[in-house]
C-alpha cells in the first residue's frame, strides 16, 4: 500500500518571515526612491521657476531696459519726511498710485516744455510685483500734464507753480499670463540673492509639522570684494538693476497660511521645495532726456511771468517772455527767455533698506516719447 503525501505549502512562521523580509526590502526601496522622489519634484518646481522668471525677464527688458526715468519704491509706496524717514502713503491703492505718480511727475517734469514750449505731456506706467499675492505682475497707466513755475509781477516775483495733471487710464492690469501662479507663488526682492540653506536652529520657531520633512532657505544678498578687501552686498542701481525671484509651493494651512514662506525675525524663510533666479539688466536709456523747449539745452526750462512788469507789460503765464534779460521799454521780442533748472537723476530708489516695511515693490516709469 502506497503512503500518501501530504500536500506541502508555507507555514506561519516561514510567511512571518517572508513578510519581514519583504517589508525590509520595501523600506529599503522607499529610503531609495525619497531622494529620487524630491528630486523630481526639484526638477518640476526648477522648470516652472525657469518659465515664470523666463516671462518676468522678457517683460522687464521690453520696457524697464529702455526706460527713460524710473522710481523703485521698496516695500510699499513710500515718501520721505522732512528729516529723511520713509512713510507709507496712505489712502486707497488707487489714490496711493495716482499720488505717487504725481510726485514722479513733479521731479522729473516740472517745467519741462515740448517744442512749442507747452508744460510737457506723456503717459506714465506703474508696475508692481505684489508679493502679498503670490508674486503677480500688474501694471497702471497715468497720462499726465507736468506742472511748470511762473513768477507773478503782482506778488514781488513770489514763483507759482500749478500742480501736474494725473489721470489714471487703466489699474492693476495682469501682465503676465495667470497660468504661471496657478501651482506656485513667487517671492521678488530687490538686489542680487541666493538663497542659502539654514539648520533647524533658525526655523525652531516654526511649528513641528511644518518643520518635518522640509529642507529651508533664506534669502541673502550675494556679496563682492570691493577692492579694499571687504565683502559688501552688490549696489541696486541703474547700472545693476536686478531683481531675485523665488518660487515657491502656494499650499496653505486650514489657516489659510503658507506651508513655504514664512518669516521668522523678519527674514523671509522657504520651505522645501523652492527655486530661486535672478533678472539682471541695464537700463540702457537712462541717460536720455526730453526736449525742453525753444533752442535750449536739456537744462533750462522758457521763463514765465504773471501779471504787469516793471515795463508796463502785461503777460500771463502762457505768454512768450523775454523780460528776464532784455532791457528797455517792452522788452520782448516774441522769444522765450530761458533759466538753469537742475536736472534730475534719472533713477531714484524709494527705501533702499524697506526701514518703513511693507513686503510689495512698485516701479514707475517712463519710456521715451
Amino acid at each position: 500500500m502506497k503512503n500518501k503525501k501530504n500536500p506541502k505549502g508555507f507555514t506561519l512562521v516561514e510567511l512571518v518571515v517572508v513578510m519581514a523580509v519583504f517589508g525590509i526590502i520595501m523600506l529599503g526601496a522607499m529610503q531609495f526612491l525619497n531622494p529620487v522622489n524630491r528630486m523630481m519634484k526639484g526638477a518640476s518646481l526648477q522648470e516652472s521657476n525657469s518659465a515664470t522668471v523666463d516671462n518676468i525677464k522678457r517683460y522687464f527688458e521690453s520696457t524697464l531696459r529702455y526706460a527713460s526715468s524710473v522710481y523703485v519704491y521698496n516695500g510699499d509706496l513710500k515718501e520721505t519726511d522732512l528729516s529723511g524717514n520713509p512713510f507709507v502713503l496712505a489712502g486707497t491703492e488707487e489714490s496711493r498710485q495716482k499720488e505717487a505718480v504725481t510726485n514722479f511727475v513733479d521731479y522729473y517734469f516740472r517745467d519741462k516744455a515740448d517744442n512749442n514750449n507747452n508744460p510737457i505731456k506723456g503717459e506714465v506706467r506703474l508696475m508692481k510685483i505684489d508679493n502679498d499675492n503670490g508674486g503677480k505682475i500688474t501694471e497702471s497707466l497715468f497720462n499726465f500734464e507736468a506742472g511748470y513755475t511762473y513768477y507773478d509781477w503782482n506778488t514781488s516775483n513770489y514763483e507759482v507753480v500749478p500742480p501736474a495733471s494725473v489721470t489714471m487710464t487703466s489699474f492693476d492690469q495682469s501682465v503676465i499670463n495667470d497660468v504661471y501662479y496657478k501651482d506656485y507663488s513667487v517671492f521678488a526682492t530687490l538686489g542680487y540673492n541666493t538663497v542659502n540653506a539654514i539648520g533647524a536652529g533658525d526655523v525652531s520657531a516654526l511649528p513641528a509639522k511644518v518643520r518635518d520633512d522640509q529642507y529651508f532657505g533664506r534669502i541673502n544678498p550675494v556679496e563682492h570684494d570691493d577692492g579694499a578687501g571687504n565683502l559688501v552686498p552688490y549696489q541696486f542701481n541703474d547700472n545693476m538693476f536686478s531683481f531675485s525671484f523665488v518660487t515657491y509651493k502656494n499650499d496653505t494651512d486650514v489657516s489659510g497660511n503658507s506651508l513655504y514662506h514664512h518669516i521668522v525675525d523678519g527674514k523671509h524663510i522657504f520651505g522645501s521645495p523652492y527655486s530661486s533666479s535672478n533678472a539682471t539688466l541695464a537700463l540702457v536709456n537712462m541717460k536720455s532726456g526730453f526736449c525742453d523747449g525753444y533752442n535750449t539745452s536739456l537744462n533750462n526750462r522758457p521763463v514765465r511771468y504773471n501779471g504787469t512788469s516793471d515795463k508796463g507789460v502785461t503777460y500771463t503765464p502762457t505768454t512768450k517772455v523775454d523780460e528776464k534779460t532784455e532791457t528797455g521799454a517792452g522788452g520782448s521780442d516774441g522769444k522765450w527767455d530761458y533759466e538753469p533748472i537742475v536736472k534730475p537723476n534719472s533713477y531714484r530708489i524709494y527705501d533702499p533698506g524697506n526701514l518703513a516695511g511693507g513686503n510689495n515693490i512698485y516701479i514707475i516709469y517712463t519710456l521715451p516719447n
